[in-house]
Parts: C-alpha cells; sequence; structure tokens
C-alpha cells in the first residue's frame, strides 16, 4: 500500500476515497471526482511511497483535463491552506 509523505513528514496510508472527497470539495461531479482519482490511483502504481506535493500535483493535472473551474477552486484551496501553514 501507497504511503503519503505529509507535509509535516508524517506518513499516511493513500486512499482514493481521499482524493475523491478533495475533488468533489472543488466543485467537480462525483463522475468526475472518480475519474480524476482513479486516474491518480493508476499513476501512483505500486509505489511505497509518495510526497503529499506531488500527489497534489498529479491530482491537479488530471482535474485540468474534466473541469477546469474545479481545478482552479482546488488551487486557490491548496495555495490558502499552505499560506495558514506558514503563519
Amino acid at each position: 500500500m501507497t504511503k503519503v509523505r505529509k507535509r509535516d513528514k508524517s506518513l499516511e496510508a493513500y486512499l482514493e476515497s481521499k482524493v475523491e472527497e478533495g475533488v468533489r470539495g472543488a466543485g467537480a461531479s462525483a463522475e468526475e471526482a472518480a475519474r480524476v482519482a482513479k486516474e491518480v490511483t493508476k499513476k501512483i502504481g505500486k509505489r511505497a511511497e509518495i510526497k503529499a506535493e506531488e500527489l497534489s500535483e498529479m491530482v491537479l493535472a488530471a482535474l485540468e483535463k474534466v473541469n477546469k473551474d474545479a481545478a482552479k477552486e482546488f488551487r486557490r484551496f491548496r495555495a490558502e491552506k499552505l499560506s495558514k501553514k506558514k503563519k
């Protein structure tokens, strides 16, 4: 099972459902979110570990293909979340 190396250096299990949830939160439909999550899961393959930043970029690239407005919102949310952590 792939682990995600979070920005705080902790490890968390990769869950396709968590990708779907994040993409839905950005405004994508359930179908779009499922498509993005499956594409990302396929790209990750059998990797043991992936950095959260890299995972986020994969999600954004896949989301751009299916829903540009949701991708814009995902990017905005990610930037906002990162700026809060730096404070």
